[in-house]
């Protein structure tokens, strides 16, 4: 079992109505609602190519610990194993902070876990050797902080700008059925700096 839940949505969405109006040239209120919830679904779809939580979130990363053998994960993106300590790549990045780290029933004390970023990865290193049986399925939760910037003010104006223009295109085309896709070349251009190696 390995699972992401989130914990705690942004507080804001890194554009605002009145600015996504703006760009869209609309003095009416008729549409708010919907083009709130495109300004929602288009900044997600941004951290889904990218890979990234672009404002502060909380999430919580659920995995037991034999999942890493039920799964046959390989590769730096999964859970491992290396003698005495159990590396975990967390999910949706960059790392903020960890709230908390529980085995079982048990929350760690912070001495006996570690983060260390790897490149653009960020990683929960635990030592605990009870863990690393492969019929062992402990449940582990890893509640966590992560996002490019931890408020609004601090966020790059390329992923603004993005998530822009991915509102103008949802909206013009809503009544659309034959979509090419939402993804323009702008938009890849400005969302290129933030990918790791990912293609799209």
């Amino acid at each position: 079992m390995i699972q992401l839940n989130l914990i705690e949505k942004p507080s804001k969405e890194i554009i605002s109505l009145e600015e996504t109006k703006n760009y869209l040239r609309i003095d009416h209120d008729f549409d708010d609602v919907l083009i709130l919830n495109l300004i929602k679904s288009t900044r997600e779809a941004v951290e889904s190519i990218i890979q990234k939580s672009i404002v502060k979130q909380t999430w919580e990363y659920v995995l037991t610990s034999s999942s890493i053998w039920e799964q046959g994960f390989y590769g730096d993106d999964y859970p491992s194993v290396f003698g005495d300590t159990m590396r975990i790549p967390l999910p949706k990045p960059p790392i903020i902070k960890v709230v908390s780290v529980t085995v079982g029933e048990d929350e760690l004390e912070k001495r006996r876990y570690s983060i260390e970023r790897m490149d653009s990865k960020f990683c929960l290193h635990i030592k605990d050797k009870k863990l690393f049986n492969r019929r062992n399925r402990t449940v582990i939760k890893i509640k966590y902080e992560a996002g490019i910037a931890d408020n609004v003010e601090n966020i790059p104006y390329q992923l603004k700008l993005a998530n822009l223009m991915l509102v103008a295109t949802a909206y013009q085309e809503r009544f659309s059925y034959g979509q090419s896709g939402l993804i323009s070349k702008g938009v890849k251009q400005l969302l290129s700096p933030f990918l790791n190696l990912r293609f799209f």
